[in-house]
């Protein structure tokens, strides 16, 4: 009985242990950038428009004035993807 009890406990305890898996929520990601805070039109900073006569002539530096929806940037496997490849968590300041 002993071991019918251990060689169980072998084999459920890491279906048991697993944690749920949660979604990357671009809303939670610190690149994303909100649209007057309804979120439905969320762009990501890391994905810039680029446009070949957008850049400074003094120093030849491109600079980015309007970034990708994340919608679109999520739909892209060689962009950030489904399971969210750029994706970094943003941190909040909590006050204590």
């Amino acid at each position: 009985m002993k071991y019918i009890f251990t060689i169980l406990s072998i084999l459920f305890l890491p279906i048991l242990s697993l944690k749920q898996i949660k979604p990357k929520f671009c809303i939670d990601c610190k690149y994303f950038i909100t649209d007057n805070n309804t979120n439905k039109f969320g762009k990501c900073s890391l994905s810039p428009i680029r446009e070949n006569n957008n850049y400074w002539l003094v120093n030849g530096i491109y600079y980015y004035e309007e970034y990708q929806y994340c919608s679109i940037v999520r739909s892209k496997e060689d962009k950030c993807g489904s399971e969210g490849k750029m994706y970094k968590k943003k941190y909040i300041k909590k006050d204590i």
